[in-house]
């Protein structure tokens, strides 16, 4: 029987038949690939630890008719972080689904695998803060649309051209169809036009989301986001929130499919903020 290894996220498992499991993987080159864990819900079985969700393992493989199986595996991170709260845990259950939303069973999405692995091992460094957690997975989201080729565009306005700023240059006056000179003020979010709208052009298209200025810089900080920037923003809840329902208002607009893990995420913030617990 040919084998064959490979480097992957677990992303899920499912039960199947009475001793195994079906494991969902991501590869380093962004291929999805679904492989059968045979014997694994026995108590000692040598793949249990190697195979649980969001861990980063090596498997060596063994090519079936209809189904590759796994016949070793070493644990490379075993990311227990993530494990640590039930934020965290929900996190990298959404993190996981987005990851099946960008990738297809057998082919490769190059680039998403990197940005998978980096931000479950961001949120397992710090699986009870709330704001860390908020900032990576909003760049996790942008970095996938970016490399699907569906990116919000944030740097200039979409409906008149003129690039964006948190201060707007002077504007021509209301009905003035000239070209406007200088930058805009970011005023809303288009899911139909793709990206922001300045205050000019927003009252165009009432169905837009209305968009501050802080928010705007945010979104555009955490596309790029680094550690050391993650430690530096310190962005309010109600500019996280904000956030958060732009972009996913995006990504449903775009993939035209809403994201189960991302609505357990919202109660869970909603049940810290009545809480009056920190982030």
């Amino acid at each position: 029987m040919p084998l064959y290894t490979v480097e992957g996220v677990v992303l899920r498992t499912r039960e199947y038949g009475e001793r195994d499991r079906l494991v969902t993987l991501l590869d380093r080159e962004g291929v999805r690939r679904t492989v059968l864990a045979k014997g694994v819900r026995r108590p000692k079985s040598s793949l249990a630890a190697g195979v649980q969700p969001y861990t980063h393992s090596r498997f060596l493989l063994w090519k079936g008719r209809s189904l590759d199986g796994v016949s070793q595996v070493q644990v490379l991170e075993a990311l227990t972080g993530l494990r640590a709260s039930l934020e965290a845990l929900a996190a990298a259950a959404y993190v996981a689904e987005l990851a099946e939303a960008f990738t297809q069973e057998g082919a490769a999405s190059p680039g998403v695998f990197p940005v998978v692995l980096a931000v479950l091992r961001r949120l397992d460094a710090a699986p009870a803060d709330g704001r860390v957690h908020a900032l990576w997975l909003r760049h996790a989201e942008l970095r996938l649309l970016d490399l699907a080729g569906l990116g919000m565009q944030l740097d200039a306005c979409q409906g008149c051209g003129r690039p964006l700023a948190a201060e707007a240059a002077p504007t021509a006056a209301a009905g003035d169809p000239r070209p406007l000179p200088g930058a805009g003020r970011p005023a809303a979010y288009s899911a139909e036009a793709g990206g922001v709208l300045c205050e000019r052009c927003a009252p165009e298209r009432p169905a837009a989301l209305p968009l501050d200025p802080a928010t705007w810089q945010v979104l555009r900080r955490v596309r790029r986001l680094t550690p050391t920037l993650a430690a530096r923003l310190r962005p309010g809840d109600a500019v996280l929130a904000r956030a958060a329902e732009v972009v996913q208002t995006h990504l449903v607009y775009h993939l035209g499919r809403p994201f189960r893990s991302h609505g357990f995420l919202a109660i869970l913030e909603e049940a810290r903020w009545s809480s009056g617990a920190p982030r």
